[in-house]
């Protein structure tokens, strides 16, 4: 004979605090601000194959994709990419993605200097060291040629 089953906890059970997301959700208020912010840091430009196109057809796109997880909708996530890219993109993981193609890695360390520590020494150790020079020259102020 088997034993009665436990009953299921279920959540949100009154005097129990409700579990607590480690990133709360992003409005569309917030992707339209962290896309301003973009554009005036960098100008419509794609983080991955530094495409110019007018503000309007820009893109934000989650260098870690979200597969439904919220956390992964900061700013440090985030960057302006052309539809191109986006579309390639799509849910592949980054590290596959800038294997393909290390120009990639070299242009986002210069378009995604806001991207997470991770991200950016992800990129770092793909794009090689000469990318990574260039990208800290032209990240000087002072540095006297932007393109």
């Amino acid at each position: 004979m088997t034993p009665p089953r436990r009953p299921s906890r279920k959540r949100g059970r009154p005097g129990r605090p409700a579990k607590q997301l480690t990133s709360q959700p992003t409005s569309r208020n917030a992707y339209s601000d962290t896309r301003q912010w973009l554009l005036k840091q960098h100008g419509p430009v794609c983080a991955y194959c530094e495409t110019r196109l007018k503000p309007e057809k820009m893109t934000l796109d989650h260098v870690t994709p979200r597969r439904g997880q919220t956390a992964y909708d900061r700013r440090d996530n985030l960057v302006l990419a052309c539809p191109d890219c986006n579309k390639r993109k799509a849910d592949l993981h980054i590290l596959a993605f800038l294997v393909a193609r290390p120009q990639r890695a070299a242009n986002l360390l210069r378009y995604g200097d806001h991207l997470s520590p991770m991200l950016l020494d992800l990129a770092r150790e793909i794009a090689g060291p000469e990318a990574v020079a260039l990208a800290a020259k032209l990240a000087d102020p002072d540095y006297p040629y932007s393109d």
